[in-house]
């Protein structure tokens, strides 16, 4: 088996996340899905615990709670799983790079554990939200959870401003570097988090 720390670039191994172990789904191209766990991160890969076995080389998506989703390329097997490569879109490495500090922080009591629910990245990510006086304008949901969700956006509504996302009625509750975090008025439940957003 793969150790973390070789797995590791020198220049990651600060980034880098070893918590318990987080759930985990992974969707193949072909459409099924394997449940496993996450024992290992660092910016660039992930070891997948899972009986099933995966073909090197396979693109799959990944589902890990407190992560949200990432896609990636299936590389070498280790003792029990595997390995995953990680592909990004534009930008979304340092915003995830950021989000696995965080976590660290966290994991060793330096910071509080600000959020309420666990954050995930829905299946689709396009969406629009509106604006009083019914002004629709389209974003990229970064990451949703039962009582909010970040979006990637050109407009910046006001703090404290009135939205609404899908369904969901909401307020701007901080800005983003590329865009803005809402707060829904009431919260989802569990079963909702993808349907909530058409």
């Amino acid at each position: 088996m793969t150790s973390f720390g070789k797995r590791l670039a020198p220049a990651a191994q600060s980034a880098a996340l070893m918590p318990q172990n987080l759930p985990a789904r992974l969707l193949l191209r072909e459409g099924s899905e394997l449940r496993c766990e996450v024992t290992a991160i660092d910016p660039d890969s992930a070891l997948f615990l899972t009986a099933e076995a995966v073909t090197e080389g396979s693109p799959v998506t990944a589902y890990i709670e407190e992560i949200g989703r990432v896609d990636g390329t299936v590389a070498e097997p280790a003792e029990a799983g595997f390995w995953v490569n990680f592909s990004f879109a534009e930008n979304r490495q340092p915003r995830f790079i950021r989000h696995l500090r965080w976590l660290i922080r966290r994991e060793r009591g330096l910071a509080a554990a600000e959020r309420r629910h666990t954050r995930y990245e829905p299946r689709n990510t396009s969406a629009r939200f509106n604006l009083p006086g019914g002004r629709e304008l389209p974003c990229e949901v970064i990451d949703i959870s039962l009582s909010g969700a970040g979006l990637h956006a050109r407009v910046k509504p006001s703090i404290g401003s009135p939205v609404t996302l899908g369904r969901m009625k909401a307020r701007v509750v901080r800005h983003l570097e590329h865009g803005f975090a809402i707060e829904f008025l009431t919260p989802l439940a569990r079963s909702d988090l993808d349907s909530a957003l058409t």
